[in-house]
């Protein structure tokens, strides 16, 4: 019985009991936890500033984008260059991006080509109009919310779980 409730507590906190996963699932769940931080953490934000909703939108959806380019690049990558993904280290720098490296898995789905183009379109569009205390009014409003720190606390201990996962090309 101890036992039964030991896994639906470890099942229920999102740990993997597994040897091992593929290392296309373990970026999967990286990505996941990152778009629910993006959006957590957003709604969070606009409840804090509701007067910056557009620009922390913009944000969050920039960020969605770039997390979803990389979930295919490292797919592609893992399936046709896997010598290409460092997968020993933290996800965040598995793989190197580079305008070569994009091209060629682009070759294998030019879905990766136009995420990237839009990508590119909304982080090279001109600042959304508002003062210029927006950062430093964020980190304070942010930094000294709990539910904010809570929020960010879930994220980091998430992404701990999930690099501390061993995975198969």
């Amino acid at each position: 019985m101890r036992l039964l409730a030991c896994l639906m507590i470890l099942s229920a906190s999102g740990i993997v009991l597994a040897d091992s996963t593929s290392c296309a699932d373990k970026f999967e769940l990286y990505a996941k936890a990152q778009t629910t931080w993006q959006y957590d953490s957003a709604k969070r934000a606009i409840q804090l500033l509701p007067e910056y909703a557009e620009r922390i939108n913009h944000y969050r959806d920039t960020q969605l984008l770039s997390i979803e380019r990389r979930v295919l690049a490292v797919k592609l990558a893992l399936k046709h260059t896997p010598d290409k993904v460092q997968t020993w280290g933290s996800i965040n720098n598995w793989i190197d991006l580079s305008p070569e490296l994009e091209a060629e898995l682009a070759q294998y789905d030019p879905n990766l080509s136009t995420l990237s183009q839009m990508h590119k379109k909304m982080t090279t569009q001109p600042e959304i109009e508002v003062d210029n205390n927006f950062h430093r009014t964020f980190q304070t409003a942010a930094l000294s919310d709990d539910a904010f720190r809570q929020l960010m606390d879930n994220f980091n201990l998430r992404s701990r779980d999930i690099n501390s996962m061993s995975c198969e090309k």
